[in-house]
């Protein structure tokens, strides 16, 4: 994508928007004057995942929760560009607790909404789940980067390992909406403490919607907030015990390939969690 072909498409790019991981989002200005954020991803096939998600958030957001809406989705020249509502507020690290109560109920709000398929060549969430564990999986969660670091990162994918030889596919249920990214990035609040929205869900997918419980609880554990008390009481300790460890891997193993200066508080919050 390129600004003439945006232009053509009635959209004028501004710059990229700020947070994240990826840094994949640009905000830019619609035809209609109004300012919207912009992702695209090198694959049409993207369109076809945003049929089914874009339903269901326009359901998570009839139940109360601030998700934006998608004004435009569209496959380009082998892309699939979308254009979402900017909504308001910033990312903020420390939660007061009316505040993480907000986002429990959001989660909460998320069962029973059909989504689009975690995985196009396992059969299910609970498959995808206990494949991850297994073996992991390619591009964002496998386990040879961290069998090749250090000690202490062997450790942790042995016990990552473990968790996923002992788990059946029948604990985790395909219950709801899952998010699958959820960390504080991802949430926006006022100063106030009102929660005003959750974005980026294009990884979102069919599942367990709990699992955003334990990712939302695993990263305020790397704030310096201590809720699993909250999340010990919504899921069963096998589902939690199997969650975490799939949190640990993702997290380890991208500070490992995309920040080694962030490898430290990652090892030391995988140790940390995954002996609840």
């Amino acid at each position: 994508m390129n600004a003439e072909q945006l232009c053509n498409l009635g959209f004028q790019l501004e710059g990229r928007a700020p947070g994240g991981e990826s840094g994949g989002a640009w905000f830019a200005i619609s035809a209609g004057g109004e300012r919207v954020v912009l992702k695209w991803s090198a694959d049409e096939s993207m369109a076809g995942r945003y049929a089914v998600l874009v339903p269901a958030l326009d359901v998570l957001r009839s139940r109360g929760v601030p998700v934006p809406e998608y004004r435009f989705v569209r496959a380009v020249d082998g892309w699939t560009l979308s254009a979402q509502q900017v909504l308001p507020g910033r990312s903020v690290p420390t939660w007061p607790p009316r505040l993480v109560d907000r986002m429990i109920e959001c989660v909460g709000a998320a069962a029973g909404i059909a989504g689009p398929p975690p995985s196009q060549s396992l059969q299910g969430w609970g498959e995808f789940v206990i494949h991850t564990l297994r073996v992991g999986e390619e591009g964002w969660a496998p386990h040879d980067p961290l069998r090749a670091h250090s000690d202490r990162a062997r450790r942790i994918i042995d016990i990552v390992e473990s968790v996923g030889a002992e788990a059946e596919p029948s604990w985790f249920p395909t219950s709801g909406l899952v998010h699958f990214d959820l960390h504080t990035d991802n949430v926006l609040a006022l100063d106030d403490g009102t929660l005003t929205g959750i974005i980026d869900w294009e990884g979102a997918c069919a599942g367990d919607h709990r699992y955003d419980l334990v990712a939302f609880a695993f990263d305020l554990d790397g704030h310096g907030q201590q809720i699993w008390d909250r999340v010990q009481a919504l899921v069963e300790p096998r589902v939690l015990r199997a969650y975490v460890a799939h949190m640990a891997l993702r997290r380890t193993d991208w500070a490992i390939r995309h920040r080694p200066e962030d490898v430290p508080r990652q090892l030391s919050r995988a140790e940390r969690t995954l002996r609840l």
